[in-house]
């Protein structure tokens, strides 16, 4: 079996991630030749890990910049692999590899939504974006209910989880400490986490003022930490140093060890204005974190009973009156939901591609 997978890029995103994950194990347990197809720049090491986890990753011009080259590239790409499959997770764009392999006529086309919502300016264009998605696919998969709604309406689509390995991310007091002992903080400090790109979706600006608000409240008492990066960068930065509690926010790039953060956290807090389902959600809670989320994020992202779900709209008093910190001897219990376990998740979506490509060798 050949499948062709076309993302976005190749940084420290989640929809990347959720990729390498189920890749890895397919790779590792069914022998799948895998293509990895992306346009934006990719990150040394992390192009390492895809091609180390057996994929081979391509990279073609930009849609946006270039469509034409785009669409010229994917076709005699398409046309000198001939994949059995080709998956797109770029949510509202995924027609554009999608329409040359219906021109090429690939039996099996998937269009993955990893978006609940969009941040494009021209909003006439969505509907049709949606619609010819559903029309070049043969086959509609979705991060989580919310996702697959917004994308794909009231048609029917299967929902395939941003599984991780949940061992990996287990709670580990010795590397608390040392993380601690490395950004000088003290082990009676509260240590409130972030992990995300720099961008308008995940909110950090209000993530600053919340931050502000709970220490004037609270004397003094806690240290914020976002890690990433992303185009709002120097914008957040720069805001971050305007806080008159700048001396306790700890601003970090983006870590390739995103599980040694989580041991160092005490709470996490994830105030986006949309999500599909954010992986990095996914990833506190398997370190046994409580978790702050905005009520834009999809409800089956909980898996754990500390996990709440908050608004944005009404300023940050909600939000201080929750982020009170769990006992770090509650964060040993690991939570092996079904759903989010990689060990047992690539499997179902194994067993869908293999009905996906049976059923439709039968339809001829």
């Amino acid at each position: 079996m050949k499948i062709m997978h076309f993302v976005s890029g190749l940084s420290r995103g989640g929809v990347e991630k959720v990729v390498l994950n189920y890749t890895s194990k397919l790779n590792s347990n069914y022998h799948i030749n895998e293509i990895i197809v992306y346009q934006h720049h990719s990150i040394s090491n992390v192009l390492d890990l895809f091609e180390s986890a057996g994929n081979k990753c391509i990279k073609i011009p930009s849609k946006k910049k270039h469509p034409i080259k785009n669409l010229w590239k994917t076709y005699k790409l398409i046309r000198k692999e001939k994949p059995d499959i080709v998956h797109a997770h770029m949510s509202l764009v995924n027609f554009f590899p999608l329409v040359i392999a219906k021109i090429l006529r690939i039996k099996v086309r998937i269009s993955h939504s990893h978006i609940a919502q969009d941040n494009i300016k021209l909003k006439f264009l969505v509907p049709l974006f949606k619609w010819l998605n559903i029309h070049t696919a043969t086959h509609l998969l979705a991060c989580g209910e919310k996702a697959g709604k917004y994308m794909y309406g009231n048609h029917n689509f299967k929902i395939i989880y941003n599984a991780i390995d949940l061992e990996s991310f287990k709670f580990n007091a010795i590397k608390r400490r040392k993380i601690r002992e490395y950004l000088k903080i003290d082990s009676k400090t509260k240590v409130f986490g972030h992990i995300g790109r720099l961008v308008k979706q995940k909110n950090q600006k209000f993530l600053i003022d919340l931050f502000n608000d709970y220490q004037n409240i609270n004397n003094h008492n806690g240290k914020l930490i976002l890690i990433g990066d992303g185009p709002l960068r120097n914008t957040i930065y720069q805001y971050a140093r305007k806080s008159i509690w700048s001396s306790d926010i700890i601003l970090i790039p983006g870590v390739d060890n995103p599980s040694d953060y989580y041991n160092c956290f005490d709470l996490f807090l994830l105030p986006s204005l949309y999500e599909g389902l954010p992986l990095v959600a996914i990833e506190a809670q398997a370190s046994g974190l409580k978790a702050l989320l905005s009520n834009t994020i999809d409800y089956s992202t909980k898996f754990r009973q500390t996990t709440n779900f908050l608004s944005i709209d009404n300023g940050t008093k909600i939000w201080i009156d929750n982020m009170y910190v769990e006992d770090n001897n509650s964060r040993n219990t690991i939570n092996n939901n079904v759903n989010y376990n990689i060990n047992l998740a690539y499997r179902n979506l194994y067993d869908y591609y293999i009905c996906a490509l049976k059923k439709e060798v039968l339809n001829g």
